[in-house]
């Protein structure tokens, strides 16, 4: 974990990713939402895992725990409850859709064929019943990372350079996945493709866990949208969009998209 030298260093840090405002002096108080409770822990921000230009892994103390936690989904607890809110129409949660564990995930590729192009990034979020963990990997490719897609996601090259490749990368995202349920954003037609045909060529196993898709799921409860893209439901539901297109914001923001859909929220 990289810690803060001082309260000034920690202030600046966390300006930068949008968590305390640019006039502030001193450190706001934060909160912390664990799985399942509406109920907030106060946390402080210990450091962080790890920085990038539009978010950062941070690591928070919550009431002696140590979490790992995305800047942006920090941000999100930080701010629950204090905007206003739809009128409360109950009180209880309805039986929920939702599986007990399930693992939302995400890549990033260095295009849209998966019999040509190549994963640069992998991401997962993973729901269990006493615990969220989160999973996050660049993937070393030798190729040059195409202009589009830097400028989509941000990646480069300099970024990929102390990366693992694929075959040390997608063993550990497979354990981390286990046999848990997965959901995502079009996983079906295209994650989903990309994983096993790096499984493939690495003589492992395909993925054969149970999959639940969020666009058709979209399409059939929103038919009326003008479009289903994770950007467009999120707009739909309130969700921030602030940093898409980057694998670990993007399982937070499907997380949430997943939720709204099968009902699994508070109105």
């Amino acid at each position: 974990m990289n810690e803060f030298h001082s309260e000034t260093e920690q202030l600046e840090f966390l300006k930068k990713y949008g968590l305390v405002s640019p006039t502030k002096t001193s450190l706001p108080p934060f909160q912390y939402f664990a799985p399942d409770s509406t109920v907030p822990i106060p946390c402080e921000i210990a450091g962080y895992d790890q920085a990038f230009e539009t978010w950062a892994i941070l690591v928070i103390n919550a009431a002696g725990t140590m979490i790992k936690i995305h800047s942006g989904y920090l941000l999100e607890m930080k701010t629950r409850g204090t905007s206003p809110r739809k009128k409360e129409t109950r009180t209880v949660r309805k039986k929920s859709a939702v599986p007990s564990s399930y693992v939302v995930f995400d890549i990033e590729t260095t295009g849209l064929s998966y019999t040509a192009d190549k994963i640069i990034e992998i991401a997962a979020v993973r729901h269990t019943k006493d615990a969220v963990a989160e999973f996050h990997e660049y993937v070393y490719i030798s190729a040059p990372v195409p202009a589009k897609i830097t400028s989509l996601t941000g990646i480069t090259n300099e970024t990929l350079q102390d990366a693992s490749p694929i075959d040390v990368v997608l063993p550990k995202f497979l354990s981390f996945i286990a046999n848990h349920a997965l959901v995502g954003h079009n996983i079906k037609s295209f994650d989903l493709p990309f994983i096993n045909k790096a499984c493939s060529d690495l003589g492992l196993p395909p993925v054969k866990n149970k999959v639940t898709d969020t666009l058709p799921l979209a399409r059939k409860k929103l038919p009326n949208l003008s479009n289903h893209k994770q950007t467009t439901l999120c707009s739909y539901y309130g969700i921030d969009t602030s940093n898409a297109h980057r694998a670990l914001f993007d399982c937070h923001m499907c997380d949430q998209v997943y939720r709204s859909l099968t009902g699994d929220v508070y109105a």
